[in-house]
């Protein structure tokens, strides 16, 4: 039989040599598939936990069910061939699927007041989805090593693992820092889908090939017709999902710019009324819109309002800033109005998403006044000695997975170490995602590192505009030394601003220094003892990416605010 004389030799070789290939496919699956899942579930640590546990129980129960039969198949080779189709179809299939997953969230999403009911409901739809493509590459392992292994069991199963693990290795490597990037997830998935056809295009012929003539012409018609139709919509994948079937969530617009990056996926979105909006990996960033303006503007011009002293704004600026995070560009944009700005960006597909917001952004990769560097703002700290006399973190959400490393107290010491000693440092703190205590194990955390601090609200409801918005942001200031705000002071400081920066302030309802004094929430005088009792967030306990991803879909700002505002009056 053609089998048994193969077995030994150069087949071997080619067998196992197929299967380092057929890791690779594996991971660049795997990779692949957390972008579009991430659009639909969100970029939580409970998304991706999903995303490894099902992918990792298809692949034993792939391998369970293999071992049932495995002993009664004649032709392994053959079974492995087929076994690699399969796979490779359905991940080609699975570019048309994800289109559909929107509409299947929509229709659960009735379920999210109750957490863990809706997790777990999210659990099964993706269990479903992947079930079939993880099942099969489960099989695969028990069937190459009946096969592969002879006298010696285990140095057969050694090099058939080793070779799997480097496949998957290579394949991980090759999908997050050359495919997605390069060439997108629709041809990362394509290319991934050809490695499998590939592996059972050079095996089947050798052990079967009445078989393979028959078979192999149909599926390579099959693939080529799914990779032709099969398409990873991005504006569907908007259209429902995370965050977008809230019936609050209005039209999103139509999408202008859109780029797979190394770390995360950035589109901007054109608004129905006026202006555009940022995403990255299906969240809404930042945008025209006066809350995200307002938080971008007072990350940039409250260090000035509160640091000069008296006279002219613009002269007594700080002298050196940094930015963490480019995002729109609008916080580092005003800034370098003011004083000499660095801005750390990971993610280099912010970049051109930046052009979008030139009116408020003020052009900013354009100004002689700003430097940007492509790389992790944490690590950017650590490797430099560089002091400044301003740091803001730019916004990143503390329910989003790996967020930690910008909110625990290990970050906050590097910032610290960083500043010179009459220097602030300046943070986004979304409290719409934030329960109280949430809330107050950060600030305890923020004030063991920051001995002097004071909070600023994004908006107040009482302020007088048009429309009436509830207080859902916080920018959070920490300093060595004691902070000192006054309305007088701000009213002076504000003044001396010039007229360009005050026409910018004025366009979002903040035309004073009275009113930038009137959303002063509090100062570290005030939240003496505050949240003595919580938990620090840590580097080791990043309690904050678990318990604010519970409350993405249910938020409750003013629950905070309040319980500042109740202790202040104690």
């Amino acid at each position: 039989m053609v089998v048994k004389k193969a077995v030994n030799g150069d087949f071997r070789k080619l067998l196992l040599t197929a299967f380092i290939f057929s890791g690779m496919a594996a991971l660049i699956y795997e990779i692949t598939w957390i972008r579009p899942l991430q659009f639909l579930l969100g970029s939580t640590i409970y998304t991706i936990s999903i995303i490894f546990a099902t992918f990792m129980l298809g692949l034993a129960l792939g391998s369970l069910i293999i071992s049932k039969h495995i002993d009664k198949t004649k032709n392994l080779p053959k079974t492995y061939a087929l076994l690699e189709i399969g796979i490779g179809l359905y991940g080609i299939l699975l570019l048309s699927i994800f289109n559909l997953l929107p509409k299947v969230y929509n229709s659960l999403y009735f379920l999210h007041t109750n957490f863990y009911l809706f997790e777990a409901v999210q659990f099964l739809l993706v269990f479903l989805v992947l079930l079939i493509p993880t099942t099969l590459m489960g099989a695969t392992f028990p069937v190459m090593a009946k096969f592969y292994t002879q006298e010696k069991i285990g140095k057969g199963i050694g090099e058939v693992y080793s070779a799997n693990n480097l496949g998957a290795v290579i394949g991980s490597f090759a999908a997050g820092f050359i495919l997605i990037p390069l060439f997108g997830i629709t041809a990362s998935i394509i290319f991934a889908g050809a490695i499998n056809l590939l592996i059972a295009l050079i095996i089947l012929p050798r052990v079967d090939k009445q078989f393979s003539k028959k078979i192999l012409p149909v599926v390579i018609a099959v693939f080529l017709l799914l990779a032709f139709v099969g398409n990873y919509n991005i504006k569907q994948m908007h259209s429902g999902g995370f965050y977008r079937t809230h019936p609050e969530v209005k039209t999103m617009g139509e999408i202008v710019y859109y780029k797979e990056g190394v770390y995360a996926t950035v589109t901007v979105r054109e608004l129905p009324v006026r202006g555009h909006s940022l995403f990255i990996n299906g969240y809404g960033q930042g945008g025209d819109e006066i809350q995200d303006l307002r938080v971008n503007f007072l990350l940039a011009y409250l260090p000035t309002l509160i640091k000069t002293e008296s006279g002219n704004a613009d002269q007594n600026a700080s002298k050196d800033a940094l930015v963490i995070g480019l995002g729109t560009g609008m916080t580092s944009g005003q800034l370098a109005q003011l004083t000499k700005v660095t801005t750390v960006e990971l993610e280099p597909a912010f970049v051109e998403a930046t052009n979008y917001f030139r009116l408020f952004n003020q052009n900013v990769l354009e100004n002689e006044n700003h430097r940007l560097v492509v790389d992790d703002g944490r690590n950017y700290l650590l490797k430099n000695k560089e002091k400044y006399d301003v740091i803001v973190s730019e916004p990143t959400n503390t329910w989003q997975s790996f967020s930690t490393q910008l909110y625990s107290k290990e970050f906050l010491e590097i910032v610290k170490e960083h500043l010179d000693e009459n220097g602030l440092f300046v943070k986004w703190v979304p409290i719409y995602t934030m329960g109280v205590e949430d809330f107050r194990s950060f600030y305890k955390t923020f004030s063991s590192v920051f001995p002097y601090t004071a909070a600023f609200a994004n908006m107040k409801s009482d302020e007088g505009t048009p429309v009436k918005f509830e207080t859902s942001e916080v920018i959070l200031i920490g300093s060595k030394k004691k902070i000192e705000i006054t309305k007088d002071k701000l009213k002076e400081n504000y003044n001396s601003l010039s007229e360009q920066s005050k026409q910018y302030l004025e366009a979002i309802k903040l035309g004073s220094g009275e009113k930038i004094y009137h959303l002063l929430l509090f100062t570290g005088e005030d939240m003496q003892g505050y949240g003595k009792d919580s938990e620090l967030v840590t580097d080791d306990r990043p309690i904050l990416e678990f318990s604010t991803a519970k409350k993405i879909l249910n938020q409750n700002p003013t629950a905070v605010i309040r319980d500042i505002v109740n202790f202040i009056k104690k």
